[in-house]
């Protein structure tokens, strides 16, 4: 074997780490998603972060009852990339993506968001833009 070939075979290259990695962080991410599912409602819980490229970004998190365990989880599934930062931008932002994961949005019973007045506002903020379309999913949860 010359040298070219051994790390590929050792799995040292920065390819073959990132399939890796993006590969586990699909499984780890379908299984929540199926435990998510599994549960009769779920929160969404999501705040806004900028990375080093800077684009703005969601990240969103799922709090739900564990199937038969009836414990609480709270896991993180996504960051989301972010190009409208007003509320209503940000809630179909986080509507699109639940749906696109495969989460019934009609499941959503919580909502809770950064400290940011586009996160959380009542009045026009994401909040106020689901529970329009979700009436369900109250937003008295907040983080900071």
């Amino acid at each position: 074997m010359n040298s070219g070939e051994q790390w590929w075979s050792m799995y040292t290259s920065s390819f073959i780490q990132n399939e890796l990695i993006n590969t586990f962080g699909h499984l780890i991410q379908s299984q929540i998603v199926r435990n998510v599912r599994k549960s009769i409602f779920y929160f969404v819980l999501a705040d806004e972060t900028t990375d080093i490229s800077p684009i703005e970004q969601f990240s969103l998190c799922v709090r739900y009852v564990e199937d038969q365990k009836y414990k609480i989880r709270e896991d993180f599934i996504t960051f989301v990339p972010v190009y409208g930062v007003t509320g209503a931008d940000l809630a179909n932002t986080a509507l699109e993506t639940l749906s696109i994961l495969g989460l019934d949005l009609k499941k959503m019973r919580g909502q809770g968001y950064g400290g940011a007045a586009t996160m959380r506002g009542q009045i026009r903020g994401i909040q106020a833009s689901i529970k329009e379309k979700l009436p369900l999913a109250l937003s008295s949860l907040f983080f900071t």
